[in-house]
């Protein structure tokens, strides 16, 4: 066997393990993105409202939560990947509701380019400021201008978080919301609204707090509940029995 054939059944070897390494990496690479950007248990439960708390008591697995299916990323072409609800459940009950919210290290950089900062703020700083906003059904005899959030036919109420929880990890920050509908800028009864059939939607919008400013379009928005969506029953984990137990 010449030099030459054997040298290059060597290289072919070393190209073979090069290969095979770098399949390795990219598998390793894609299972730690995938746990990295798994929301945090500590976020996965519930937050325990005294309502909620109270309700759980009486009611206990019949308590009725639900959630709908919905597109959970900002997808326009100026804020595409920012922002994220991978949860939103309702609890018409007690008239009050949960969100999910979530954004990566990159949405920090992009904003501040978007918004000409002199530097990339910290992770750490409360960025965003989010909020529900519910439309409600001003003229039932008439679908036809339901379909247009700024619709005259529309009425437009927000509701600001009354309770958070918040925990970073690698690659992202998450943070929970409880919403009481209680103390929405106009207080509203979402079972009630929804019996009724005037609740249309309810919108999570999300606005960087250096440019707060409830009169322009948010920063991001996604439509967490429409009224003809499908509604899932939520079942409770075993950590949230346990918070809401507590």
């Amino acid at each position: 066997m010449s030099r030459v054939w054997v040298a290059i059944k060597r290289f072919g070897r070393i190209l073979k393990f090069l290969l095979v390494c770098l399949v390795v990496a990219v598998c390793v690479f894609m299972v730690w993105r995938i746990f990295a950007g798994g929301t945090p248990k500590e976020i996965k439960t519930l937050l325990p409202t005294d309502d909620l708390k109270l309700a759980y008591s009486q009611k206990g697995d019949e308590l009725y939560i639900f959630e709908q299916k919905y597109d959970d990323i900002t997808r326009a072409e100026y804020n595409e990947g920012y922002f994220a609800v991978p949860e939103a459940v309702f609890i018409p009950e007690i008239n009050e509701a949960q969100i999910v919210f979530r954004y990566n290290n990159s949405t920090v950089r992009n904003m501040a380019k978007d918004y000409s900062l002199p530097e990339v703020p910290s992770r750490d700083e409360d960025l965003f400021d989010v909020s529900l906003v519910l439309y409600i059904d001003l003229t039932p005899d008439n679908p036809d201008d339901n379909e247009d959030v700024n619709s005259e036919g529309l009425k437009k109420i927000r509701c600001l978080p009354s309770g958070e929880k918040c925990e970073r990890t690698t690659l992202h920050s998450f943070y929970r919301y409880s919403f009481d509908f209680d103390d929405a800028e106009e207080e509203v009864d979402i079972k009630q609204l929804m019996d009724d059939g005037l609740l249309i939607a309810v919108h999570a919008e999300f606005y960087y707090n250096g440019d707060l400013d409830y009169e322009k379009a948010p920063y991001g928005a996604l439509n967490l509940y429409y009224h003809q969506r499908r509604n899932y029953q939520v079942d409770l984990s075993s950590k949230d029995k346990k918070a809401l137990s507590n």
